[in-house]
């Protein structure tokens, strides 16, 4: 397949589209947040700013799938097309997930009415590991 038609495959559709909405809302959010004393032009090109950070975090996992795919015997390797897709998404999705992980454990109120869920399963897990 060709680059395009893997990237509309891995991107494409309700559930892959929902990742990316939610990657965006969560960008949104910490910049908001972290912002809240600036303008809504600063904010929204902090957000880009953390999106664009997902996006090339996903480009350097998608280079790095493609070269550790090469240890592969070659009829088991998938092309680099599918390799560099499949590593974008992942490289998004791990970025919008670290981002998320900060909103929460550094920013108060990151999830709203659910932080003192979240703040209280927190403590349990530290509880648990200290």
């Amino acid at each position: 397949m060709s680059m395009e038609s893997e990237i509309r495959m891995r991107f494409g559709g309700f559930w892959n589209s929902l990742i990316l909405l939610l990657v965006i809302i969560v960008c949104l959010r910490f910049s908001s947040l972290e912002l809240a004393d600036e303008n809504i032009t600063s904010r929204v090109l902090c957000a880009l700013h953390l999106f664009f950070g997902c996006v090339a975090a996903g480009v350097l996992l998608g280079i790095l799938k493609i070269f550790l795919a090469f240890s592969n015997q070659t009829y088991t390797r998938a092309p680099a097309s599918a390799n560099f897709a499949l590593g974008l998404k992942y490289g998004i999705v791990a970025g919008g997930l670290m981002i998320f992980i900060v909103g929460v454990l550094q920013l108060n109120n990151f999830l709203g009415v659910f932080q003192p869920v979240v703040n209280g399963l927190i403590a349990k897990l530290t509880a648990v590991f200290a």
